[in-house]
C-alpha cells in the first residue's frame, strides 16, 4: 500500500530501522510518535509532546494520533479473535 500511495522502495525497506532510513525530519517525529504511543502513552511526555509541537501543527498531532491508536484496535481485534489476515483458500473441488 505504501507504495500505492508514492513511497520509494528504500522508504518501505527503511521503515524498521527509521531513524537511519531516507526519511524527514517530520516523518521521524511521526514514527517515533507512534512508536512511543505502541509502547505506552505514558512515553509521550511533556518534552517529547514540544518537539512535535515544533514539526506539526495541532490538527496534524491530532491526525497521527488517530491514525496510530486505530492501527493499535485494528490488531488488537484481529489477534484476540483470532482472525486470518488473508481470505482462506477455497476448498478443492468447489
Amino acid at each position: 500500500m505504501a507504495k500505492q500511495k508514492g513511497a520509494s522502495q528504500k522508504q518501505i525497506e527503511g521503515v524498521n530501522d527509521f531513524e537511519a532510513g531516507p526519511y524527514t525530519a517530520r516523518e521521524k517525529a511521526g514514527f517515533r510518535f507512534a512508536d512511543r504511543l505502541h509502547r505506552s502513552v505514558h512515553e509521550v511526555d511533556d518534552s517529547f509532546y514540544a518537539e512535535l509541537k515544533g514539526l506539526f501543527s495541532s490538527a496534524e498531532i491530532v491526525e497521527l494520533t488517530v491514525t496510530a491508536a486505530a492501527f493499535e484496535m485494528f490488531t488488537r481485534v484481529v489477534d484476540s479473535l483470532n482472525l486470518p489476515l488473508t481470505p482462506a483458500a477455497p476448498e478443492s473441488g468447489k
